[in-house]
């Protein structure tokens, strides 16, 4: 028998994070929900890079959009009232919510042929829908629209294609509790929920999934209900007696954690974060489905390629997410996104799965090509954006000790590479007849 944890603040500082998390380094995502039925929003740019006293005002997150509809005279606003009528109310979504084409097997499928090792899908969002047939509200996916546990079916589907499965779950908004809309960042430190009334129903549920789903990610959002933070010492220690090789995020507000979390944005320095960490991003502007949004709005495969390979490059894992429709099918610009990241990794994983940073995670090559480095033993992995061609130049300063020593090999046919000093740069020769599958990467691995 393993360690049994206590609701305690110290016992679960005891807890390890489990390497099946450190070595996934790429999970899915999934908004879905009511909001999937209007499926709008303002594509105005990505988060961080849209001015905040403009953000909620013209929100690019569709899943905000019951946020966005309450700020009269946004554009959500004016789209809501022009499509469904000022007297359309958002809970009415909730039966035109079908997804009366969802396959949770195509899903899973499609997952795993993208390379993901995890799945993570909103069980319930900040409108407080619910994807689970939970006894707490009947404001459920069970009881109106699909009629069906999504959540469970998903589980079951996500497991037995291999994968490991997650929940998230909006612990620190749920506006079924709140009527003011949220126009600026100061608004969401009183705009919410503070009653007993709601850190009990937000303590039942989180539970209620637990006990459920038995899940391997807790990714709770948007903080915890002032008068329940106390409580999640025991959420916690009930979740790792139930499954010890679970893990939970940072985004509770209290002083545990297993993995730290950043959205749409990275800025660390040279030196590796000395914590694991996801970073989660949509493929555009949105995470909920976005029928505004085009593929000018929308990262390119080659673009995700690089997203994931600087993030574990950094010591992170990549959370990216998918916006279904409200049928339940996947938008064909998604999939054909995921489909492109899962052929590369088909090639590449083995300088992704499992690895670890090296002591510096990044570099330029004389040549003005960006490189990122991964390591696995005795092997060092040297992935360079773009297609060098004839030769390429790293800085010795980030190579192991003695780099001319090094036996440097192209990755993908194992082809010994000559190399050679020249100014403070090791200089690696890339003959012309070295075949690689794309022209996003290259991969050289070293050894001494």
């Amino acid at each position: 028998m393993g360690i049994r944890y206590q609701p305690s603040w110290s016992s679960l500082r005891g807890h390890v994070l489990p390497e099946w998390f450190d070595d996934a380094k790429f999970g899915i995502f999934i908004h879905w929900g009511i909001y999937s039925v209007p499926g709008w929003a303002t594509p105005t740019g990505e988060l961080g890079k849209v001015p905040m006293e403009e953000w909620f005002f013209k929100n690019p997150y569709a899943e905000w959009y019951e946020n966005s509809l309450r700020i009269e005279g946004s554009p959500t606003w004016k789209y809501h009232v022009e499509k469904y009528g000022k007297d359309f109310k958002y809970e009415q979504f909730a039966d035109l919510f079908k997804a009366e084409k969802w396959d949770p097997y195509e899903w899973a499928e499609l997952f795993k042929r993208a390379g993901a090792k995890y799945v993570i899908p909103t069980t319930k969002h900040h409108d407080g829908f619910c994807l689970w047939p939970t006894r707490y509200t009947d404001f459920n996916a069970f009881k109106r629209g699909p009629k069906r546990d999504l959540i469970g079916e998903l589980a079951k589907a996500v497991r037995d294609a291999g994968l490991r499965f997650g929940v998230y779950y909006s612990g620190g908004l749920d506006w079924r509790f709140t009527t003011e809309p949220i126009r600026y960042v100061e608004d969401l430190s009183h705009i919410r929920p503070h009653t007993y009334e709601y850190a009990d129903y937000a303590y039942k549920q989180i539970v209620e999934l637990i006990d459920l789903y038995t899940p391997d990610v807790l990714w709770n959002d948007m903080g915890w209900p002032e008068k329940g933070k106390e409580d999640l010492k025991y959420v916690f220690a009930h979740f790792y007696n139930k499954n010890p090789e679970g893990v939970v995020n940072d985004r509770w507000d209290v002083p545990h954690w297993d993995f730290r979390t950043s959205e749409y944005h990275v800025n660390f320095p040279e030196e590796t974060p000395p914590y694991k960490w996801e970073f989660n991003r949509g493929i555009g502007f949105s995470f909920g489905y976005n029928q505004n949004e085009t593929e000018e709005h929308m990262l390119s495969g080659e673009q995700l390629v690089h997203t994931l390979v600087d993030v574990v490059s950094k010591g992170g894992n990549l959370l990216l997410n998918v916006g279904p429709k409200a049928d339940g099918t996947i938008p064909e610009a998604q999939k054909e996104r995921l489909l492109f990241l899962g052929r590369w990794l088909e090639t590449y994983g083995d300088v992704i799965y499992g690895t670890r940073p090296w002591r510096r995670h990044s570099a330029k090559t004389r040549e003005g090509h960006e490189v990122r480095f991964t390591r696995k033993n005795d092997r060092l992995f040297v992935l360079i954006f773009g297609k060098p061609c004839g030769k390429v130049s790293l800085p010795v300063d980030v190579l192991p000790e003695n780099p001319v020593g090094l036996n440097v090999t192209h990755f993908v046919t194992g082809v010994t590479l000559e190399s050679r000093p020249s100014n403070g740069y090791l200089e690696i020769v890339l003959p012309a007849n070295l075949v690689e599958k794309d022209d996003v990467t290259v991969v050289l691995e070293m050894r001494a």
